[in-house]
C-alpha cells in the first residue's frame, strides 16, 4: 500500500506529534510504504529521518500560498503513483484535492484538528472547498466533525493514540526537580505553547496567588510562543513559577508533575483531542481541562479528571485547591485517567483504525 502524506511542517504541536506516533505506527507495517511531504523546513522530530518505510521530502514554499507548490506536488504523485492521499491540514489539502480527483486517488482529508470552526474564515472556507471532492473527512474528535459540519456520510473519527513506549527512557525525576529548582512536595503544570489559543493568563494568575498561600506548590509553564516574555517578566519575582521553554523530553517533565493543567481560550479555540491531556493521563497524573470540545470525550468530569468552566479564573482556583488539599483525590483520578488512555488511546488502535480505513477505501 502507497500512502502520500502532506501536512505543513513538523514542529513541536499536537498535530505534528500525532503524525509522528502514526508513522513510527506504520514503519512496523511491511505492507505500508509512505512518502511525507512537507511545505516548510521546519523539523523538530529528527526521529522522522530515521523511518524505515517513510521517504521525507520538503518543499519550499516562496509566498505562504505559493501556486507553483501545486504542480511540484504533482509531480511527485506522478512518480509515486499512490493509492491514497490523506492531507494533514487545511492548505495541504488545498493543495491535494484537485489531483486526488483528477487522478482519481482515494482522498482522506485530515484537516479538523480542532473544535471551532470560525464561519467565513480561512478554514470553513477550505473545509467548503475540499470536503466535497473529500472520500473520508477525517477528525480527531465528535466535537470536530461537528463544527466543521463534515458530510455526515463520509465524516469519520480516530482518537489519537498514545505510544506507551516512550515512557520507557524516562529521565530521574530528581534530576528534573534539580534541573528546574523544585524543592516543593507538589508540583503543578502546563503544557501549552503560549499562543492566544490558552489561557495562560488565568493558569499564572492563579499559581501566582496559590504561591502566596501555600509554600509548598511549585507551578511549571511548559512551553513557548510569543507572549512567554512578557509573562516571564510579569512573574520574575515569583520563584516558583517556573518558564522551562519547549523541552525535548516532556515525558520526563510531565512525570515530575502532580496535577496536568490544560486551559483554552475558548474565544478563539476549542481542542480536538488534546495530547497534552492524553499525556498527562497517560503518566497517571490527576488532571484539570476547560470543558467543550473534544475534551469532553477524553475526561469524565469528578471521574478522570475535573472540567471547568472556559476562562474562568474562580472555577480554575476552587479545583486547584480541591486537587492540592486532597491526596486521596488525586490518587483516584490518577489511575482512571491512566485507565482510560490504556483501554481507549493507545497508538495500537489509533494506527489499526487508520489502517482498516486505508483498506477500507481500496476494497
Amino acid at each position: 500500500m502507497r500512502v502520500f502524506i502532506i501536512t505543513d511542517n513538523l514542529m513541536k504541536g499536537g498535530k505534528e506529534r500525532r503524525l509522528m506516533e502514526l508513522l513510527r505506527y506504520f514503519d512496523k507495517e511491511n505492507n505500508i510504504k509512505t512518502k511525507l511531504v512537507i511545505l516548510r523546513d521546519r523539523i523538530d522530530y529528527p526521529e522522522v529521518y530515521g523511518l524505515q518505510h517513510t521517504e521525507l521530502v520538503i518543499l519550499k514554499r516562496k509566498i505562504k500560498k505559493d501556486p507553483f507548490v501545486f504542480f511540484q506536488i504533482l509531480k511527485i504523485i506522478k512518480e509515486f503513483k499512490p493509492q491514497i492521499i490523506h492531507s494533514w491540514g487545511s492548505m495541504p489539502s488545498i493543495y491535494s484535492f484537485l489531483i486526488a480527483h483528477f487522478k482519481k486517488i482515494a482522498f482522506v482529508n485530515a484537516m479538523i484538528t480542532n473544535s471551532k470552526c470560525k464561519k467565513y474564515g480561512s478554514e470553513w472556507l477550505r473545509a467548503k472547498i475540499t470536503f466535497p471532492f473529500s472520500n473520508i473527512v477525517l477528525s480527531n474528535s465528535y466535537a470536530g466533525l461537528r463544527a466543521y459540519k463534515a458530510p455526515l456520510d463520509r465524516g469519520k473519527v480516530i482518537h489519537n493514540g498514545f505510544n506507551f513506549s516512550r515512557l520507557e527512557n524516562l529521565k530521574d525525576a530528581n534530576e528534573i526537580r534539580s534541573k528546574y529548582s523544585i524543592k516543593t512536595s507538589i508540583v503543578i503544570g502546563m503544557v501549552a505553547a503560549f499562543h492566544p489559543r490558552k489561557d495562560y493568563s488565568n493558569f499564572l494568575e492563579v499559581a501566582n496567588e496559590i504561591c502566596k498561600i501555600n509554600e509548598d506548590v511549585t507551578f511549571l509553564a511548559i512551553g513557548d510562543g510569543e507572549s512567554k516574555k512578557d509573562f516571564e517578566q510579569k512573574y520574575k519575582e515569583n520563584d516558583r513559577i517556573v518558564f522551562t521553554g519547549n523541552v525535548n523530553n516532556v515525558e520526563s517533565v510531565i512525570n515530575v508533575l502532580d496535577i496536568g493543567v490544560l486551559l483554552t481560550n475558548s474565544n478563539n479555540h476549542l481542542e480536538g483531542i488534546s495530547n497534552s491531556l492524553i499525556e498527562y493521563m497517560a503518566l497517571g497524573k490527576s488532571v484539570i481541562a476547560t470543558k467543550g470540545g473534544g475534551t469532553d470525550e477524553l475526561i469524565i468530569n469528578n471521574e478522570n479528571g475535573l472540567l471547568i468552566e472556559p476562562m474562568s479564573k474562580i472555577a480554575f482556583s476552587s479545583a486547584l485547591k480541591k486537587l492540592i488539599g486532597s491526596h486521596e483525590l488525586r490518587v483516584s483520578i490518577s489511575k482512571k485517567a491512566h485507565l482510560q488512555i490504556k483501554e481507549n488511546f493507545s497508538i495500537e488502535s489509533m494506527g489499526n483504525k487508520t489502517i482498516e480505513l486505508y483498506q477500507e477505501l481500496l476494497h
